[in-house]
């Protein structure tokens, strides 16, 4: 639209001066270095005209001349760029194919045919360190630390390089230099946690779990599971070197964060009794019964309960009251109970326990009862055959070992696993009974864990199966 008006514009424009030319006809008079001319005002305007457009077709036909050779240059750019790439997409396959001389051939025409040497260094670095030459790969990676836009790909490399070589410290160095430039990228992160938690800086890790929320790697659970972790990391220390003040504050801090954290709980408990502050040890154990009940916990309780027998009884039901199901409120009744000769309520809370979850210390203990009470000790007998088949009784276990530990602890002593430890039973093994059909395949061994299979589920019984696939496994 803009252009139709334009070009009616400049129509009317030359019509315009047309017509004044021709109403107001004149003769003009030029002489230059001894030639005259004579001429109408409209020839010499057209001449005028004529010649404007000669000047424009001149400079554009020089300006073309004198710009072809970025002309040039530009298209044979274009077919180098196109070699290169195609050199760098072909590298990367040989590289996942693990073609390292096929891979290091096409490094060098990306090279020749690339003017940006990242790309070069990053293709000959991997195929280093594919090949095992990983001092060649080191100095391909320390060489694009000069470079700002290709420094955090050389730290990257290094820190895998350290990680693979097992020197941590300077895989945490570069893990925080990586982490500067940028903060908030997911890999980096999650290296530089693991790295700082082996190296015991539990208030580093803490800040860090600042720049992780903000990227979204952990969801808001997680989040406080880790800071409670963390916070009791710093109450074990205290404990170890005698500042029990500061261990006190710093596990509190974690109930805060996490109220249902039994091992922060049982920590606190524990030092409160060793500290000769039973009652608040046995206020600790109140508050975290109702969300968190653990045999440990139950047992620091029932320890710093003091009067007899039946006192203690009295105390238990005060401490099981807010959670009265569960089973290990029942199993801490019944040890009560029978310590007291109630032999009914030590019957009564076991039997409920058994029809929960069947263990091996629900066995031995209703074998204990027979035995008291009635002096049965054939029945007694056969209930710690019971036993000795039975599921497992639960511990502190590592989940990432399935190492077995007498007390709770932010890292595992045996496989220095972080926040690994929970009060579960360990994952039985056994083989299926033997089938009478010789030609019949051997099925897979089947997972057991507190008496539901985990594995290797009957297919014929959709509704077993389906309980056993969503059978959680135990946490504390």
């Amino acid at each position: 639209m803009i252009r139709l008006g334009l070009f009616i514009l400049i129509t009317i424009i030359l019509v315009t001066c047309t017509v004044w030319f021709a109403n107001n006809p004149g003769t003009m008079t030029i002489v230059w270095l001894g030639y005259r001319f004579d001429g109408s005002i409209g020839m010499v305007a057209l001449g005028l005209l004529a010649l404007t457009g000669l000047l424009v077709i001149l400079w554009r036909c020089w300006s073309a001349i004198a710009n072809s050779p970025n002309w040039l240059g530009r298209i044979l750019g274009s077919r180098r760029r196109k070699k290169g790439q195609q050199a760098l997409t072909m590298g990367l396959l040989e590289l996942a194919s693990g073609d390292v001389r096929q891979a290091l051939k096409h490094t060098r025409a990306v090279d020749r045919y690339l003017e940006d040497d990242t790309l070069t260094r990053l293709l000959t670095a991997q195929a280093a360190e594919l090949d095992g030459n990983n001092d060649a790969a080191k100095r391909q990676f320390e060489a694009m630390l000069e470079k700002p836009d290709s420094a955090f790909f050389g730290l990257r490399g290094l820190l895998q390089l350290s990680l693979k070589s097992g020197n941590r410290s300077a895989a945490l160095d570069y893990a925080e230099r990586a982490h500067r430039l940028r903060p908030r990228n997911p890999s980096v992160l999650i290296t530089l946690f693991d790295l700082l938690l082996g190296a015991k800086r539990w208030d580093r890790a803490l800040t860090l779990l600042v720049d992780a929320q903000k990227a979204g790697i952990f969801n808001e659970d997680e989040l406080t599971r880790r800071r409670a972790l963390l916070i009791t990391a710093k109450a074990e220390e205290a404990i170890a070197s005698g500042e029990n003040a500061e261990a006190v504050k710093l596990l509190r801090k974690a109930l805060n964060v996490r109220p249902d954290f039994t091992g922060a709980a049982v920590l606190l408990a524990q030092l409160y009794a060793d500290i000769d502050q039973v009652a608040k040890a046995r206020e600790i154990a109140l508050q975290s019964w109702h969300t968190s009940p653990s045999a440990a916990l139950g047992k620091i309780y029932l320890t710093n309960l003091s009067g007899d027998a039946l006192t203690k009884v009295k105390g238990i039901e005060k401490l099981i009251a807010t959670n009265p199901d569960h089973v290990e409120s029942q199993l801490l009744i019944a040890e009560a109970a029978l310590d007291a000769d109630l032999w009914g309520m030590a019957r009564n809370n076991l039997e409920k326990a058994i029809a929960q979850k069947a263990q091996a210390r629900h066995y031995r203990m209703l074998a204990d009862l027979e035995f008291r009470e009635k002096k049965d000790a054939t029945k007694a007998r056969e209930l710690l055959v019971k036993a000795s088949h039975a599921n497992p009784d639960p511990g502190w276990r590592c989940g990432a070992c399935g190492a077995e530990t007498d007390k709770w602890a932010v890292t595992c002593p045996s496989c220095h696993s972080f926040g690994s430890i929970d009060w579960r039973a360990p994952i039985r093994v056994h083989n299926n009974e033997p089938s009478s059909d010789p030609h019949k395949p051997k099925e897979p061994a089947a997972i057991r864990q507190d008496g539901a299979i985990i594995d290797n589920p009957d297919p014929t019984d959709t509704e077993t199966a389906g309980k056993n696939r969503n059978q959680p496994s135990p946490v504390v």
